[in-house]
């Protein structure tokens, strides 16, 4: 009986003394933009929502730019994309540049509808229901959540959406909230909507930071990347991809990961999903379908394939106001094209920002600028880019389309966006420009008509835009 009850107080110390393993599946996305329903059988939020259910995660967050990109979001300014959000069960999500399309007060409708915190602790906006970061338990582990949001924002977004909202450094920032949160946390997770190289910055000045969640650049990276102690994950956009990460902890600390990069391709969209956003689909079910015309053969977007769609998209701009040149920022068109059926909505997920037609004189020194400053789609010019050389430098040469040389001192009458007017994209010659005139046009609807009058539209590629080294 002795030995009976020694042997039991010696199992129990065992089972007392032996490290508790922890398992914990994370899944996350980003640059949703609206996109909710698969394209050709493939990518979208009610895609994802079918694959995490057949993962299972223990917790499921964003990376920011869930909104402005479809017909069936943007109609709803958002809300359908959180209605859809709160049903999958996400646990936190952050402010992305493109949460602010709408403006500060949709933007503060969509945060109190979210049933989840949406976090940056870099942005300053006139409201509190914006966290700077969280804590979150999942199986008896603290997982500390802090958003960061890109500094290119006052830039990638209309100056007139970012009134009253500050954008701070994001490292200096982070190097305030970290302490705070380490100490309430097992384990630190950046949740970042970022460029390539605040990436970069962040993990080399916090080493000990070793999962950085990122988006904005619509690149997925598979493998994920890795920077000094940390693993850099990212899906891509349009819900393509969804991401997993497994993450290992004995005793509350954490051991070990692994990442997996999945494609939202081969399962049906879940029906669950589906019903959430019924609602909305069903409001602009016939606009969303309205057939323009036909396209002989796919658009691409990327001017290494020829950039058919923003040729498209600047010789639509061109023929709508009868001006020597149109320009087009390149993060404006949004997507390809596909051969076959035009519908209103592509048109939409091509250009789905409220921007509109401006047309203005400028003289060819300012055009030179202009161009130097980022690859520009154009109409009525070929120009060449060296996208290695900084910002103001990136031109190469530029000429008419008929080779004429662009003279500094001559007026040329140009067409571009109302976003780029205001300096958008660092396009701040165009404030100089005289004659200004805002047509009120929005993008989408010329680029519609311009469709629709020639019923039957062929990619063009001419070269008129060329990328060297």
């Amino acid at each position: 009986m002795l030995s009976l009850l020694v042997a039991t107080i010696l199992l129990a110390a065992i089972a007392l003394a032996a490290p508790t393993q922890t398992h914990i599946v994370l899944m996350h996305t980003n640059d949703i933009h609206g996109h909710v329903f698969p394209e050709d059988g493939a990518g979208g939020l009610a895609v994802i929502s079918a694959i995490a259910k057949q993962h299972h995660p223990d917790i499921l967050l964003d990376a920011g730019d869930m909104f402005t990109g479809t017909l069936v979001s943007d109609a709803a300014y958002g809300e359908s994309v959180m209605a859809l959000m709160n049903r999958m069960g996400y646990r936190a999500s952050i402010l992305g540049n493109h949460e602010f399309d709408y403006g500060l007060n949709t933007l503060r409708d969509r945060v109190r509808q979210a049933r989840f915190p949406v976090l940056s602790a870099n942005v300053i906006v006139p409201f509190t229901e914006v966290r700077k970061t969280c804590v979150i338990r999942v199986k008896g582990i603290r997982l500390g959540i802090v958003g960061l949001t890109t500094e290119e924002t006052p830039i990638t977004t209309h100056p007139k959406n970012m009134k009253n909202v500050q954008i701070l450094d994001v490292v200096h920032t982070l190097g305030q909230v970290l302490p705070g949160l380490q100490k309430a946390s097992d384990f630190v997770i950046v949740l970042g909507h970022l460029a390539p190289e605040e990436e970069l910055r962040i993990a080399r000045a916090f080493p000990d930071i070793r999962l950085i969640i990122s988006g904005h650049s619509h690149t997925p990276l598979q493998p994920p990347l890795r920077e000094s102690n940390s693993l850099i994950v990212r899906t891509g956009s349009f819900g393509k991809f969804v991401g997993r990460v497994d993450l290992d902890f004995e005793d509350r600390t954490f051991q070990k990961m692994s990442t997996q990069l999945i494609e939202a391709k081969g399962v049906p969209p879940d029906p669950e999903a589906l019903r959430a956003v019924e609602p909305y689909r069903a409001r602009v079910d016939n606009q969303m379908n309205t057939i323009l015309g036909t396209a002989t053969a796919a658009f691409p977007r990327l001017v290494e394939d020829g950039g058919a769609i923003l040729n498209l998209v600047a010789d639509a701009y061109r023929s709508v106001t009868g001006t020597q040149i149109a320009l087009v920022n390149v993060g404006g068109v949004r997507t390809s094209l596909p051969a076959g059926p035009i519908t209103y909505g592509k048109v939409f997920e091509i250009l789905p920002f409220e921007n509109t037609i401006v047309t203005m004189k400028i003289n060819g020194a300012q055009l030179k600028r202009s161009l130097g400053m980022s690859l520009t789609a154009v109409s009525g010019l070929r120009a060449t880019f060296d996208l290695r050389k900084p910002k103001n430098e990136k031109l190469v040469s530029v000429t008419l389309e008929d080779g004429s040389p662009i003279v500094d001192a001559t007026t040329y009458t140009i067409t571009i966006n109302d976003f780029m007017q205001a300096g958008g994209d660092g396009y701040a010659e165009f404030a100089k420009g005289t004659d200004v005139k805002d047509t009120g046009i929005r993008l989408r609807d010329v680029v519609s008509d311009y469709i629709k009058a020639k019923k039957t539209v062929t990619p063009v590629n001419d070269g008129r835009i060329q990328i060297v080294n």
